[in-house]
């Protein structure tokens, strides 16, 4: 059975992209699932926290393509090896790759921050989901998801906005600005793996399982 191909891409940066792709990796690697991340972002996050735990191997395979010059043939040579792979975009305003990366993705997802940049920015999502679908992926399937400190005034307005959209329809579980994170990636660990990280394993968990409903 071929693998499903996930794609987590935006516009612009810092609204979480690496995060949301290496622990959505990491979280189905310890379901038992075959999972590789394709880290396309030339800054090579993805590469080096999954690398980085010298005494535990990362749930999920990590391959850097960042030089490669047909992306989508890369990928492609190793669908049927995987259950899933995980692709981590650079911003799609400084490279093509997210608009290679949803040719042949079966699921989009768009973090989004707390400002009107990271809201303003799904526009040009809009317009790639829209490219890509005219170019044969008709299938494809985009959700949102909000990645953003829940007590910070206009979350409640991005929020409403969000919901609103049909077209980057959110999942329902919400992303915090929670520490977890970043001591997962210094420790080189899925979020669930950090010690007192209960709640963001439990969203992280949640948004898994939203994905897995999703790509059913």
């Amino acid at each position: 059975m071929s693998a499903k191909i996930i794609a987590v891409f935006n516009q612009k940066g810092g609204a979480g992209k690496t995060t949301i792709a290496v622990n959505v990796a990491g979280t189905l690697g310890n379901r038992g699932h075959k999972v590789m991340i394709v880290d396309l972002d030339p800054q090579g996050t993805a590469s080096i926290w999954t690398t980085l735990n010298e005494e535990k191997a990362f749930p999920a395979r990590i391959n850097n393509l960042v030089q490669a010059r047909q992306i989508h043939r890369e990928i492609e040579q190793h669908i049927d090896a995987y259950d899933f792979i995980v692709i981590d975009c650079p911003p799609a305003a400084e490279s093509a790759a997210p608009s290679v990366a949803l040719l042949i993705a079966d699921l989009g997802i768009v973090p989004v921050g707390a400002s009107g940049g990271n809201l303003w920015a799904t526009e040009k999502v809009k317009q790639l989901v829209e490219q890509a679908r005219a170019s044969g992926n008709e299938a494809l399937i985009v959700r949102s998801v909000a990645n953003m400190d829940q007590n910070v005034a206009i979350v409640r307005q991005i929020f409403d906005a969000l919901e609103k959209d049909e077209e980057l329809k959110p999942f329902e579980t919400r992303l915090g600005l929670r520490a977890a994170y970043k001591e997962a990636e210094v420790m080189g660990v899925v979020v669930g793996e950090v010690p007192r990280a209960r709640a963001a394993a439990k969203e992280m968990d949640s948004l898994v399982n939203e994905i897995l409903n999703c790509l059913a």
